[in-house]
């Protein structure tokens, strides 16, 4: 490992959950206020607009963290601490004092940002892999598209290309289906009718593994079982309502759209998923009072269901942070949910590629064959990328790309600190 690295990732192990929301006494706030006060005036940063600047450079937007968002009202002129004290949060005052410190999950930001940019310019040029066209909608795609975004554990943010447009996330909603199925059931009840092994096999074969359970959450089988244990007593449009939710407040609080034309086109080619069904239905695969058919309904929803490449970094960050989400600070996931997600995104998560991405890249990830993959880099924070031209195992060209080059510039493979490489 590099200096520089070392410099540019100072806590690359992973750590407790940042900034979880949890609100400080007066005193407290005002010790911050005054803390960054005393911090920002040692750097030349005198007033409130100063102070944005400098935050701006480390990655930290007001547009970007509800959190931050008074900053944008703090009065012009001087900054005062009780007047901060007063407007902002203690997560939010901590977090400006750690970023006015350095101290934040990426130290040089600026830096990190422009090697991140020439790592999205070399992936550009592979041009390789086709489009998916056994889903009529995804064939319809630009295989130009590619976008790439970042947040850290601190909210730390930029993103490159395309990254403001919503795709259909397919199998990369995967890992968020069975975080909550797990966090409405339990982990014993989840497991009991879905394994956690690696399939060794396409991610829609017709198999089971020896007990008649799907393999794993994040094959279609599996996904469609923890469908099934997504409140089943309710109707299937409120179920997905509930999933959009969950998954809105993993981005940051934002919306999650469903592309109709794609849920559509889903349910139009079903012919593997319902015969996967089928399968599980004969082998009493599905727990008792289930209806198969809302189950693979509310899949069909689920895949449908659409985010940009921010949206879906902001994901990734929040499972880096243990389930806090960094942009508002509120616990989404379980932290022992998030350590069972990770395991088996790093075991499972890239299709019958799973292997051989763990063993190069060393990362929890999960891609969708729209395009989209989603990196976590435990501790330090995560990565949403768009760009649906596939190689045969199912996973954006492109992205395999980026995710090499990742792991080359930085020491981001879970295994790094270990070998010091």
């Amino acid at each position: 490992m590099t200096s520089h690295a070392n410099d540019l990732f100072a806590r690359f192990l992973a750590r407790p959950a940042r900034y979880e929301q949890d609100e400080a006494t007066p005193d407290v706030r005002t010790a911050l206020a005054e803390a960054i006060c005393e911090r920002a005036g040692n750097q030349g940063c005198r007033t409130a607009a100063d102070l944005l600047a400098v935050l701006e450079r480390a990655g930290l937007t007001a547009a970007g963290m509800s959190r931050l968002t008074a900053l944008s009202d703090l009065p012009a002129g001087d900054l005062d601490s009780a007047t901060m004290a007063a407007q902002l949060g203690s997560d939010a005052l901590e977090l400006v004092r750690q970023a006015l410190d350095g101290h934040l999950a990426v130290s040089n930001f600026e830096n990190f940002s422009s090697r991140l940019a020439n790592i999205f310019a070399y992936a550009r040029d592979v041009t390789d892999g086709v489009l998916a066209d056994y889903i009529p909608e995804l064939a319809k795609q630009d295989p130009a598209a590619y976008g790439l975004a970042v947040c850290s554990i601190d909210g730390q943010q930029t993103a490159f290309g395309e990254a403001d447009t919503a795709f259909c996330q397919q199998s990369a909603i995967k890992p968020l289906i069975y975080a909550l199925s797990m966090g409405l059931n339990g982990e014993n009840q989840v497991h009991r009718h879905v394994g956690r092994e690696p399939s060794g096999r396409r991610f829609n074969e017709l198999a089971l593994d020896p007990d008649n359970r799907p393999h794993n959450p994040m094959i279609n089988s599996g996904a469609i079982m923890c469908s099934a244990m997504i409140r089943p007593g309710l109707p299937v449009a409120d179920r997905a309502s509930l999933l959009q939710r969950f998954v809105g407040s993993a981005a940051g609080g934002s919306k999650v759209g469903i592309d109709q034309a794609v849920y559509e086109s889903e349910r139009g080619t079903a012919k593997r998923n319902l015969a996967l069904v089928k399968l599980m239905d004969e082998h009493d695969a599905f727990p008792e009072d289930v209806d198969p058919a809302a189950a693979l309904d509310l899949y069909f929803r689920a895949c449908s269901m659409t985010m940009d490449c921010r949206q879906m970094a902001v994901v990734a960050a929040t499972l880096a942070n243990g389930g806090v989400c960094p942009t508002t600070g509120h616990r989404v996931i379980d932290s022992r949910i998030v350590r069972n997600t990770l395991s088996l995104m790093l075991s499972c998560g890239m299709y019958d590629y799973s292997g051989e991405y763990a063993f190069t890249v060393g990362l929890p990830a999960k891609s969708g064959v729209s395009g989209g993959l989603m990196i976590v880099v435990p501790g330090i924070g995560g990565f949403g990328l768009w760009s649906p031209p596939l190689d045969r195992q199912g996973n954006p060209v492109r992205g395999i790309e980026v995710s090499r080059l990742l792991v080359e510039s930085f020491p981001f493979h879970l295994f790094a600190g270990v070998t010091g490489s």
